[in-house]
């Protein structure tokens, strides 16, 4: 299943929209998260709970800065916090599309 969702990460340098891409093989996560003009690659797991723990860069202009992102789901919703050595980050965003394997295939 692939997900799409708009998202808000709240920073140190103010807010920053970008679209995070979820596809879930089983309990594993792939995807990639693009922000302020950038794509970044997205791993992680889905735990038992339904929460999501990612792992990924978050690339800028000056740096790439490498983080650890928690995210519940909840009816269309998403919201979390990533951490990284520097910062933490929080997140929020919305499902915009959404497509199950058999969809893909046809």
């Amino acid at each position: 299943m692939t997900e799409r969702y708009q998202v808000t990460i709240h920073s140190q340098m103010g807010p920053r929209e970008g679209l995070l891409t979820l596809c879930y093989q089983g309990s594993y996560v792939t995807g990639s998260l693009e922000l302020v003009g950038y794509v970044n690659t997205v791993q992680g797991v889905r735990a038992a709970d339904g929460a999501l723990h990612l792992f990924h860069p978050i690339q800028t202009v000056v740096s790439t800065i490498p983080c650890e992102t928690v995210l519940q789901l909840q009816a269309g919703s998403l919201y979390g916090t990533s951490t990284s050595k520097s910062a933490r980050m929080q997140w929020e965003g919305t499902l915009i599309h959404s497509e199950s394997q058999e969809e893909s295939e046809l």
